[in-house]
């Protein structure tokens, strides 16, 4: 039968009072307890605790349940501990236990390990540290109709089986107190090394689960393996035990060799000690070269744009290098057909800027009309005179009819050859009576010029 909701605060309150109670006795690692100790302790099921419930300390009564409160759905039950159970440390754990099959309940305490902190006044115990013991009611509900039944045919048939020997279970229990005092202290050992169990069960757990892959067979295999080797190892048994047999002749001579390496040892000392003032030598370039790091550290900081400047520009020139390399071929046999006329043109540039500079000074003029192109044209003397009426202005003698000569040019006064001595036309030879220097007169002089120019 289920206890009420008060009287399970007053059994919270109780596990509560033993806690703080137990908090009391001091701990030489982390300072005093007062004489007294209230602490409270949270339970998610407190029934069928009430106030006033005992706290006990290894079955010795300690302190009392002092009350009993519900909060966030949890049972909060106040301890309230004498100084006999302390000192009391945070790890410690609070457990609702029956007294007798009657019901009443009472609350037991376990101090905790002497390692942790003391337990302040006030302080509570999470939910992770209590517990309630199971009731007897509880395992009789859990047992429906056929277990109930076997279960009485097991308690009969044992009544049976012990009637008549009850001396006997009594020699045989005297018999096994021994070895259960022994199985008791190995469970105590155990259960102090549960963290070490934990670790050696977790690094054992993924060999074994290697080993069952593939239904053992890599278990299998290892122990195959295994056997091999035995057999390998008894087949060559005298080898071995003659292995062992020059061991120690051989370990002699590791000695004998270990002395000579300590003479060598000695002999190099004073080479060591020589090349000592080099090491310090080595401090000092180190100390430049370190010098040097930082110096050059500002300089490669400021580089880093420029570096990705450049990476961009060549990012941007590659597609421009990628064309040029296509066209490579080509334009090397482009250059190779050039390169006779870029001779022939380095050789002569004199001419071919004249040119250009005669034939922009040629065309840059123009007129009413259009642009006009000025020519200049070197005309023998000889080839004036037959088309051009006589320097003297006097009209050459007419042709002889029907001799078939063209009329006899005038030659031309004061010239004493073809040309002058310079070659070129002489200016005074040339003068005409009119005064003009081209030796023409006036209107032959613009006849030609309008000629040549292409005026009107």
């Amino acid at each position: 039968m289920k206890p009420s909701r008060k009287i399970q605060a007053a059994l919270v309150t109780a596990a509560v009072a033993v806690a703080v109670t137990g908090a009391a006795i001091t701990n030489t690692k982390s300072g005093a307890q007062p004489e007294k100790l209230t602490i409270a302790a949270e339970f998610a099921d407190a029934s069928p605790l009430v106030v006033g419930n005992d706290v006990k300390v290894k079955g010795v009564t300690v302190g009392e349940v002092a009350d009993m409160d519900i909060r966030d759905a949890k049972a909060i039950v106040t301890l309230k501990i004498d100084g006999a159970a302390l000192p009391l440390h945070k790890d410690a754990r609070a457990t609702v236990r029956p007294v007798s099959l009657l019901g009443e309940r009472y609350v037991d305490l376990d101090r905790g390990t002497a390692s942790a902190p003391l337990l302040n006044d006030g302080h509570v115990l999470p939910v992770a540290q209590t517990g309630q013991a199971t009731d007897l009611d509880q395992v009789l509900n859990t047992i429906d109709d056929p277990t109930g039944q076997s279960l009485a045919a097991l308690v009969t048939m044992l009544g049976q089986g012990m009637q008549g020997n009850g001396a006997n279970a009594q020699a045989s229990i005297k018999a096994l107190a021994s070895s259960m005092r022994d199985t008791d202290g190995l469970v105590k050992i155990l259960g102090q090394q549960n963290q070490l169990l934990a670790d050696v069960v977790d690094n054992v757990q993924p060999v074994a689960s290697a080993l069952a892959a593939d239904g053992g067979k890599t278990l299998g295999d290892l122990v195959d393996s295994s056997r091999q080797v035995l057999d390998v190892t008894a087949k060559n048994q005298q080898g071995l035990d003659a292995t062992l047999a020059e061991l120690p002749s051989t370990l002699a001579a590791a000695r004998d060799t270990l002395s000579e390496l300590a003479g060598t040892a000695k002999s190099t000392t004073p080479v060591l000690e020589g090349m000592r003032p080099a090491t310090d030598d080595l401090t000092a370039i180190s100390d430049e070269l370190r010098k040097f790091s930082e110096s050059a550290d500002p300089a490669l900081t400021s580089a880093k744009p420029v570096l990705e400047r450049a990476e961009k520009l060549m990012d941007a020139a590659r597609p421009v290098v990628e064309e040029l390399r296509k066209a490579g071929p080509a334009l090397r046999g482009t250059a190779a057909g050039a390169n006779p006329l870029t001779a022939q043109l380095t050789g002569n540039i004199e001419n071919v800027l004249n040119f250009f500079r005669f034939w922009a000074m040629s065309t840059n003029g123009w007129d009413g009309l259009s642009h006009y192109f000025r020519g200049q044209a070197i005309i023998h003397p000889e080839e004036i005179t037959g088309l051009l009426p006589s320097l003297t202005g006097t009209p050459p003698p007419p042709a002889i009819p029907g001799s078939g000569k063209p009329p006899a040019s005038s030659p031309l006064p004061g010239l004493p050859g073809p040309l002058g001595s310079s070659g070129l036309l002489d200016q005074n030879s040339l003068t005409a009576p009119d005064g003009g220097v081209t030796g023409l007169n006036e209107r032959q002089e613009s006849g030609v010029l309008n000629f040549l120019l292409g005026g009107s």
